[in-house]
């Protein structure tokens, strides 16, 4: 039991004799903001030296950190510009957290997609162990938790970490909690936490509300409510347009920290991109019109009887690795796996003549239809007479007088593992990095890399979490169909720290879905001059239904133009977004100081 002298606390004396009394939520968080102020101020950060020699700190993370642990102890949104190192702020904070005793039982939320990103820069970076939660005992068998938000939500998960008290929540990409009735938002409000950081590149996407609905969730009543936040700061009943904007700035500053890009002084590369758009040879071609006609076939079939997969799912299988995805075959006729399956079926034909051998005759394994295995056969024979691969003869010359450090991305580990043979076989000394590797595996990998190696072949699992900025040369022997995997492969090296323009090389065949991929919609909208943070904007914009890659494989078997169309009109739904940003956040201090 703790117990006050009222006195000697003069707003809880003041708000007693007035009855202005709040919800004990917000009277929890007011007595600590009154506590917070008359503690001694902190002039440096005492877990610098266990990461420092790791990390290139810069100086507006440094500040950002001192700013929460000096003024915004249990609740801040870090909010900077993408490209700006918000994982590095958090990381700093929940280092000075723990050496400083105020934190111990943590948990971090993240989409699915970037969970083992976040493990890997802290485990890299920051010497700090924590553990991706599948299953709900892991909540209390360990302190340091990752989890997927949407695996979180789930009622078997949230059961047992709403019985927790943490210390320490840090959410990632926390805009997506902008709707207080999605079971996401509920998740978070439920969890019982000491401390939050809450952290997003765009605190803004479609109006004002939104903001308010984050914060209110960050610090319930810091807006108050929504009724009085709307009288006193919003104009229009859309929520586009704000009043009293510098009280509402200095509000906000009080809470929230947004670097931005012009305002740090850091000079960033520039990106350099080429396509090599290559002809497959005749009976290439022949190979492949007969195994996307098989997978359209085998789709038309499929489509009648399955049910859809959800976005949040599709990204929880996007994160799997092919041995796990092959241990999933079992369950294919659950919630959409067939389509999931020839979608998988189809990028790996498209990658390498290996990695489609290899798909095949796993896809064969699951058929039970006496023709279609029949039909598989007649296609692997077709494929196994046929001599060369195109693309791998075209990775070969392109790389032929390059002296520099090269970074080779590749979906598949079928497809890594004939690139690293026909590269050292031309002589090339290569490392591979992948998922299936150990930590101490691929820290030896990294090593190899900087030193005497001059080609590194990645996965996309494999990468996750690593800084490459050594190296400025990336190819992209496949593309993801999904545009913010595309852009965490260039983030991997181009990002701060990066001293030479980056060049990106995309390879890809005519007349497949690679090149409707990079034709239709990555370079007709400019995609690659996009930044991650505004790629989530965009892909969040999105009307239609589904997951992005589903969409793109119906395009494609259709040949129309819907998510096209659909991804260039989200762009400048997103381009009247940053504009509407500006107007809220640019009169802001940026960089607070002590």
């Amino acid at each position: 039991m703790v117990s006050l002298n009222i006195k000697k606390i003069p707003f809880l004396e003041h708000a007693l004799k007035e009855k202005d009394y709040a919800s004990p939520t917000v009277f929890k968080l007011a007595v600590l903001a009154k506590q917070i102020a008359s503690v001694e101020t902190v002039n440096e950060l005492i877990a610098r030296s266990t990461y420092a020699d790791k990390i290139e700190i810069m100086e507006h993370q440094t500040r950002t950190a001192l700013h929460v642990l000096n003024n915004f102890s249990h609740r801040a949104l870090l909010a900077d510009e993408v490209g700006l190192g918000k994982t590095i702020e958090a990381g700093i904070i929940i280092k000075e957290y723990i050496a400083r005793k105020l934190a111990d039982k943590i948990l971090i939320l993240t989409p699915a997609t970037l969970k083992f990103q976040w493990q890997e820069e802290l485990r890299s970076k920051f010497n700090e162990h924590f553990v991706i939660a599948d299953d709900p005992s892991t909540y209390k068998e360990t302190n340091r938790i990752i989890a997927s938000i949407d695996t979180a939500k789930t009622e078997r998960h949230k059961k047992v970490l709403t019985s927790i008290k943490w210390d320490l929540i840090v959410v990632d990409e926390a805009h997506k909690l902008k709707n207080s009735t999605t079971l996401n938002y509920k998740l978070v409000k439920d969890i019982e936490k000491e401390r939050c950081l809450m952290l997003t590149a765009t605190p803004l996407q479609n109006n004002i509300f939104e903001l308010w609905a984050l914060l209110d969730l960050l610090h319930p009543g810091f807006l108050e409510t929504k009724a009085k936040f709307t009288s006193q700061y919003v104009q229009d009943k859309d929520g586009l347009k704000v009043k009293n904007s510098i009280e509402l700035q200095e509000k906000l500053s009080k809470i929230m920290i947004r670097n931005l890009r012009r305002d740090t002084g850091i000079k960033f590369a520039e990106r350099h991109v080429k396509t090599h758009l290559l002809d497959y040879s005749k009976e290439e071609m022949d190979f492949y019109t007969e195994a996307i006609a098989f997978v359209r076939k085998q789709y038309e079939e499929i489509k009648k009887i399955e049910k859809d997969i959800s976005t949040e799912e599709t990204e929880e299988l996007e994160s799997l690795s092919e041995e796990e995805l092959h241990v999933m075959a079992s369950r294919y006729r659950q919630k959409g796996l067939l389509t999931f399956a020839l979608i998988m079926l189809t990028r790996q034909i498209t990658s390498s003549l290996q990695a489609g051998i290899h798909a095949l005759q796993r896809y064969k394994e699951t058929l039970d239809d006496p023709k279609k295995v029949t039909s598989l056969e007649a296609l692997l024979l077709r494929a196994q007479r046929i001599s060369r691969d195109r693309k791998l003869d075209y990775l070969t010359k392109l790389l032929k007088n390059e002296k520099e450090k090269v970074i080779i991305f590749t979906t598949f580990i079928q497809s890594q593992k004939i690139i690293d043979l026909e590269l050292k076989m031309n002589g090339f000394k290569t490392v591979i990095f992948n998922g299936v590797m150990t930590p101490e595996e691929k820290e030896a990998a990294i090593q190899q890399f900087k030193s005497d190696a001059q080609v590194l072949i990645c996965t996309d699992a494999g990468s996750e979490g690593r800084n490459l900025q050594f190296a400025h040369i990336l190819i992209n022997f496949d593309l993801p169909w999904n545009p913010m995997r595309l852009e965490q492969r260039i983030g991997r090296v181009h990002r701060i720290g990066q001293k030479q323009d980056v060049e990106i090389h995309n390879i890809a065949i005519k007349d497949t879905i690679e090149a409707y991929i990079l034709n239709r919609l990555y370079e007709k909208i400019n995609l690659f001059t996009v930044s991650i943070g505004e790629m989530d904007m965009i892909l969040s914009e999105l009307t239609t239904k589904g997951s992005i890659e589903k969409s793109i494989f119906e395009s494609y078997l259709k040949n129309d133009d819907i998510i096209a169309q659909d991804l260039s009109q989200a762009k400048e739904k997103v381009e009247e977004i940053k504009k509407f940003d500006e107007t809220i956040f640019s009169g802001m201090i940026h960089e607070p100081r002590t």
